[in-house]
Formats: C-alpha cells, sequence, structure tokens
C-alpha cells in the first residue's frame, strides 16, 4: 500500500525527488543515466519500489541545470532531453536493465502531466537535473489543472 500525499517517510515517500549534479543532460549517454541511477540507489535505497497499483498515474517535473555553452546549444531540446530519464525512472524495453525502471518498474506510459524546463547554472558541477516523481493512486481525476476547473 501506498502512503498518503502527506506521508514524509524517507523510505517510500508520496514524492520522489531526485537531484543528479556535475554531470550535463545529454540524450544518448549511458554516463547520464547512470548518474540518474546512482542517485536515486543513493536517496532512496529501497528501490525500486513495488509495482504500483493498475491505473496509478505519475507526474514528472524536470528541471535541467545547464551550462551557458549548452544552452547555446540548438539540438538539446526539452523534448529529447526528457527520454532518457523518463526510461531510467521507469522502464523501457530498449534501454539496457541496469539503467532503466530504477525507481519504479512500470513504463513511462504511467506518466500523466509532464512539467520542463530548463535552468541556467554556471559550473559543470552544478549541472544535472531536479527531477520530481509524484504517485496519484488509482481513481485520481485528471492532473491537469485546466481539466479540474470549470468554464464560465
Amino acid at each position: 500500500m501506498y502512503p498518503k500525499p502527506s506521508t514524509s517517510r524517507d523510505d517510500q515517500p508520496n514524492r520522489w525527488r531526485i537531484e543528479v549534479r556535475g554531470h550535463p543532460a545529454r540524450v544518448k549517454n549511458i554516463r547520464w543515466r547512470e548518474a540518474i541511477r546512482d542517485e536515486v540507489r543513493s536517496t532512496y535505497p529501497r528501490a525500486p519500489f513495488p509495482y504500483p497499483p493498475l491505473e496509478t498515474k505519475f507526474d514528472v517535473e524536470v528541471t535541467f541545470r545547464m551550462t551557458p555553452k549548452d544552452l547555446d546549444k540548438p539540438a538539446l531540446d526539452l523534448d529529447n532531453l526528457v527520454k532518457p530519464v523518463l526510461d531510467t525512472i521507469f522502464t523501457s524495453q530498449n534501454v539496457s536493465p541496469e539503467v532503466t525502471g530504477v525507481l519504479f518498474p512500470v513504463n513511462d506510459t504511467w506518466v500523466f502531466r509532464l512539467v520542463l524546463e530548463k535552468a541556467r547554472v554556471e559550473t559543470p558541477q552544478d549541472q544535472g537535473a531536479d527531477i520530481t516523481v509524484t504517485l496519484h493512486p488509482p481513481g485520481t481525476p485528471d492532473l491537469s489543472p485546466a481539466s479540474a476547473s470549470t468554464s464560465v
């Protein structure tokens, strides 16, 4: 059974926060995936967590912390940067078993909401990503604030 949103237990929180530092976000780089995996293992030694109930929804927020040099590269699109993050946190059939499903053993099709941004940092030691994963149990309504509001 998963904890209620107000829980603060470190072994199975309702909101998982992973801060990867000292590694540039890359689309096709095993070292980037390993850095995410290693930070998950360091922060949550009991991960991967149990298979959640069917109809569970996740939302994922990622802030890519990038140096000015990386921000100037036109090929570092947010949509491309988030794919390796999701395929590492959740499972993917196209990724090495050592670096997939490190937080949850479910496919990223269970992700119903993504919030992405780039943030400027000045040093390579500060680059990386801030990743927050939130679990919403079965029966949770759509996660978009717009879908929850009514039009006038």
